[in-house]
């Protein structure tokens, strides 16, 4: 127990020149040096008989406790030390981090604002798409909507950076027009066959309208002819009422009776020319409506030579719109 130091002026029983940091950070040295603390103070001799026993005992307790003390504080300066190191260490650490992070993200900020732009770009082609593709319509619209709806779709522009998309959106674009220009076919022959029947109906309501004058003129000749006929009759009655009266009366009933001829014929001569002239004025009106139609389909004809040729459907409705074709008219 030489190499302890444990005389009372130190109050330690750590041997002499001890470096209490390399017992720390070897790791190894502290349990040996307890173990030799535990067999000094285990081969003392207590006496409790005497004061000077009383007091070896009390120092050996103060010894223990007061090497106790030394060795804690020395760990716990360590351990400042090295919370010291740590956070001179953390705080360098977030340097580094919040440095490089911000680093990173300056690298990145260009691939960051392309992804961005590019997201926007597909949004934007995927709507202008949807349009190109979506017309709509029901087939049941009239021709001038559908040109309208044409217009639109055509009047898309799709823009520079439109990518890789841009064949599929042309493609859906050519699509549509396709589906419009079949739909305003439809569409115009439907109007075309309406307009037909109106024409048919107003053809028929006049071909009536004629055929009831017609009929009211022969009825009212046939009356003509009746009242003729009665009055010849009443003619040859009074003749035969003449012939039994006096002969005086003779004379005087023939040159009436010739008198009354001559009106009969007059009126019969006056009904053969109003049958005629009805006549007449029939075939004059169904020849102006033929000379009519005629002229009118020479105009269309012509309008539509004119057009460029060969004629699509789209020229054709455009010149309709326009009001080229005479005759022809398109209500918005």
């Amino acid at each position: 127990m030489n190499d302890m130091t444990n005389t009372p002026g130190t109050g330690l029983m750590l041997p002499a020149g001890t470096d209490l940091a390399a017992l720390f950070k070897d790791g190894t040295g502290i349990d040996p040096l307890i173990a030799r603390i535990e067999a000094e103070v285990r081969a003392h001799v207590p006496d409790t008989s005497t004061n000077k026993g009383r007091e070896a005992i009390k120092s050996l307790a103060y010894k223990v406790s007061r090497s106790k003390t030394v060795l804690d504080d020395a760990g716990k300066a360590l351990n400042e030390d090295a919370r010291r190191q740590i956070n001179l260490v953390d705080a360098s650490r977030k340097n580094i981090r919040d440095r490089l992070d911000a680093l990173r993200d300056e690298a990145r900020a260009p691939l960051v604002a392309w992804e961005e732009a590019e997201a926007a770009r597909q949004e934007r082609n995927k709507r202008l798409l949807a349009q190109l593709t979506n017309h709509g319509m029901n087939g049941l619209e009239a021709s001038a909507d559908i040109i309208a709806k044409a217009a639109q779709i055509k009047g898309i522009v799709l823009p520079d950076g439109f990518g890789d998309d841009r064949d599929a959106a042309e493609a859906a674009r050519a699509a549509t027009m396709d589906a419009l220009r079949n739909m305003f076919v439809a569409a115009q022959k439907r109007e075309a066959e309406a307009a037909e029947l109106e024409a048919l109906r107003r053809e028929a309501a006049e071909r009536a309208a004629a055929d009831e004058a017609a009929r009211i003129e022969r009825e009212q000749a046939e009356a003509a002819r009746l009242a003729a006929e009665r009055a010849e009759q009443d003619r040859m009655d009074a003749e035969a009422r003449a012939a039994r009266e006096a002969e005086g009366r003779h004379q005087r009933e023939l040159a009436e009776a010739a008198r009354r001829e001559e009106q009969a014929a007059q009126r019969e001569r006056d009904r053969i020319a109003a049958e005629k002239r009805a006549e007449e004025e029939a075939q004059r009106r169904r020849e102006e409506n033929a000379r009519i139609r005629n002229r009118i389909k020479r105009e269309i004809a012509a309008a539509l030579t004119a057009l460029p040729q060969p004629l699509t459907p789209e020229t054709v409705a455009e010149a309709l719109v326009a009001g080229g074709i005479p005759n022809c008219s398109v209500r918005f």
